[in-house]
């Protein structure tokens, strides 16, 4: 088992066990053993793709581990404790991948659909490019109007499974990607919206979950030393003050 944590600067504190993997334009990241611009690659798309053009790497270059993870610099998968974030070992998700498939992100709310928050969020017509796109291949049709209408969704782009399964995974992502990024017109967007692919295979990712029908953990995510249940108040007390501003 590899799992890469992406980066696109120095980090300061990471998992004994992780490797970290660059992306973006430094070249010089301190304690970085790979970088998204060598061997068969995607690299300079990354303002676009986001942490995808390391997923890309992994699955073209990556050829002799039996499971492969991805997580950011910022965000690992962690036990579920209240008071600290312990991220979970490489020996704990190799005892969960014994009963699971696939290790994911806890996930969150998605109002009032996958579809529908994302439409509220990004452009809607990018998404739509890519469920035309799938609707088009007769093993996903079926699957992409329950999926897109769920009221929860998986995020961020982090998993762990098998090297087997996240290469049919990105077989298939990119398949549509590639293929949305030809009819797509980007060109008025500003950096934020730029990031396009990478919001759009978040969402899309919860397609292939819901026809894969994997057995799935889901880990709460972190960042190192982070305490959860403060994270939680915090999160509260911003709705609580969103509720009073529109009131």
């Amino acid at each position: 088992m590899k799992l890469f944590v992406v980066t696109h600067k120095e980090v300061s504190d990471i998992p004994p066990d992780r490797t970290l993997i660059g992306v973006g334009n430094d070249r010089n990241i301190a304690n970085v053993e790979y970088y998204d611009n060598a061997g068969d690659n995607i690299a300079e798309k990354n303002a676009n793709y986001c942490e995808l053009t390391a997923l890309y790497w992994i699955w073209k270059n990556v050829k002799d581990e039996d499971r492969v993870g991805l997580e950011h610099y910022r965000r690992f998968f962690c036990e579920k404790n209240l008071f600290a974030s312990k991220p979970l070992s490489e020996k704990r998700i190799a005892e969960i991948l014994t009963e699971y498939d696939v290790v994911l992100p806890k996930r969150n709310r998605a109002v009032p659909s996958i579809y529908g928050n994302y439409a509220k969020k990004h452009f809607k017509s990018d998404m739509d490019v890519c469920l035309d796109i799938i609707r088009q291949m007769p093993d996903y049709k079926n699957a992409v109007d329950p999926a897109m209408a769920q009221k929860s969704e998986t995020v961020c782009n982090m998993f762990v499974m098998s090297k087997k399964l996240a290469d049919e995974y990105c077989e298939w992502l990119f398949s549509v990607l590639f293929q949305a990024e030809k009819i797509m017109d980007i060109s008025d967007y500003d950096d934020y919206e730029r990031r396009v692919f990478g919001f759009l295979s978040e969402r899309l990712f919860n397609v292939w979950l819901y026809k894969k029908k994997l057995k799935c953990y889901y880990a709460p995510i972190y960042g190192m030393h982070v305490c959860p249940i403060k994270n939680k108040f915090k999160s509260l007390f911003r709705k609580i003050k969103k509720l009073f501003k529109r009131g």
